[in-house]
């Protein structure tokens, strides 16, 4: 949504101006860009409840420095919040509140800025200059607009100017990037996505060499979840390039963790871009790089049984029947060996997890009986996460739908629904919904409406 400079001279803006009331400004000035508190908070690298309190203007409300990075993400004219004006720019001049006989508040303009000095056009001006010449890396600050950025500003959130951040917050906002994902919350991840690369990139140039490290860790596992967040919104291209980032990264650092959950999402893009053959040699042969030895550790056991069941998936799609069972059977084993849920990567790895792989992987041989005898063994108790527990709805439901009963396709997809409303609007599922409900079948009840809901039909 476009800010016009009749906004910053309305009323209501100016009235807070005056009264030096930044936090209603800034409240208001969100508003119109048509964000919340979340989505601006990722934005600016501030956390929700940090945006509440400033809106409330309470600390850090009156740091001069977290003033001026929110105007700049959502274009306030520095005055209205109480910070000087940047050279060559007029400010806005208000008067001191008044009231009128009815008691609302009456502010009069003194002066405006300028054709020369309008923020609004200078930010439409660079817009079009970065359309023309994208070789042209602006700071965030100046690209910014009034919607949230959009999947391709990935590609460009590592050259982005914003400060160094050290290894603790690093950590804090890739968790919350992890949880926003596992939530299935993919329209505020990727304003997450962008702003923890850009942190982790400025941190990686500015610090210290063992800081330097912990920053690429972090940069390549954005990168991942980046990736991820690609395959979710079916951009195949673009997750292949994301993922390939992640893994130039993660080799830059040596360690082998970060590089075999690398490669897991750089062979997930091949294997969504038909390269199933090289998918799977990426896989086995960084599987056999990290296999555990007699004493392993559950992050380790869970890094290899994660590699084991992507490579699984990926012989299922080929036709590969064999493979994938023995694939399977080998991550099975190996979840039996750890104390209990482990993350590795950004995926929970467990027996329940190896069970829900088994369903998509027989559902991808065409053998939907299988597929549903392990669906009914997985204890959905155990499926911690919200995008968990929409992959196993989802991939019953394509059981269902190969086994010709769509009714129970349908109350599984509800069920997804339940938890994970964004998992229906992936295009591979609106696909799933659109086929079911034009088959020529009766129509299962509540379907058409999901249908609406999910975006698969208008």
């Amino acid at each position: 949504m476009e800010i016009h400079h009749g906004f910053w001279t309305s009323s209501p803006v100016l009235a807070a101006a005056a009264g030096d009331d930044a936090g209603t400004v800034i409240r208001l000035a969100r508003r119109r860009a048509d964000l919340n508190q979340t989505q601006l908070g990722a934005l600016c690298g501030y956390s929700v409840s940090t945006i509440s309190r400033i809106e409330r203007g309470q600390p850090p409300c009156q740091d001069i420095d977290v003033r001026r990075n929110i105007a700049g993400v959502l274009g306030i004219p520095p005055d209205l919040l109480g910070l000087a004006s940047p050279p060559g720019l007029s400010p806005i001049a208000v008067t001191r509140v008044e009231r009128t006989q009815t008691g609302h508040a009456g502010v009069r303009v003194v002066s405006t800025t300028g054709e020369r000095g309008d923020p609004v056009r200078r930010r439409e001006v660079l817009s079009g200059l970065t359309a023309s010449a994208a070789a042209v890396a602006l700071p965030w600050s100046e690209t910014v607009h009034s919607t949230p950025p959009a999947l391709a500003d990935l590609l460009n959130a590592e050259s982005t100017s914003v400060a160094a951040l050290d290894p603790a917050q690093l950590g804090e906002r890739l968790s919350a990037a992890r949880r926003t994902f596992s939530a299935s919350n993919y329209d505020e991840l990727t304003a997450r996505l962008v702003t923890l690369i850009a942190g982790a990139a400025a941190a990686r140039r500015h610090h210290a060499d063992r800081d330097e490290q912990a920053a690429t860790v972090v940069l390549a596992a954005a990168y991942r979840l980046a990736s991820e967040l690609c395959v979710k919104r079916n951009d195949d291209a673009l997750g292949w390039v994301l993922a390939d980032r992640a893994l130039t990264a993660a080799r830059s650092t040596g360690l082998a963790g970060p590089i075999a959950h690398a490669s897991r999402s750089a062979a997930v893009a091949m294997r969504r871009a038909g390269h199933h053959d090289d998918a799977i040699m990426l896989l086995t042969a960084t599987a056999q790089q990290v296999q555990p030895g007699s004493a392993p550790s559950d992050i380790a056991l869970a890094t290899y049984g994660s590699l084991l069941c992507t490579a699984a998936y990926a012989n299922a799609q080929a036709g590969r029947r064999p493979q994938a069972e023995a694939l399977l059977d080998e991550a099975a084993a190996t979840a039996s060996r750890t104390t209990g849920p482990v993350i590795a990567g950004e995926i929970m790895f467990s027996p329940t997890n190896v069970a829900v792989y088994r369903i998509g992987a027989y559902t991808a041989l065409g053998d939907s009986a299988a597929a549903l005898d392990h669906a009914r063994t997985v204890d959905v108790s155990l499926l911690a996460s919200a995008e968990r527990y929409a992959r196993y709805c989802i991939d019953t439901a394509r059981a269902w739908e190969h086994h010709g009963r769509h009714d129970r396709a349908t109350q599984a997809l509800q069920a997804a629904e339940s938890r994970a409303p964004q998992e229906l609007r992936r295009p591979s599922t609106q696909e799933l919904i659109t086929r079911i409900l034009y088959a020529p079948t009766v129509t299962p009840s509540g379907l058409r409406s999901l249908a609406t809901r999910a975006g698969a039909i208008s």
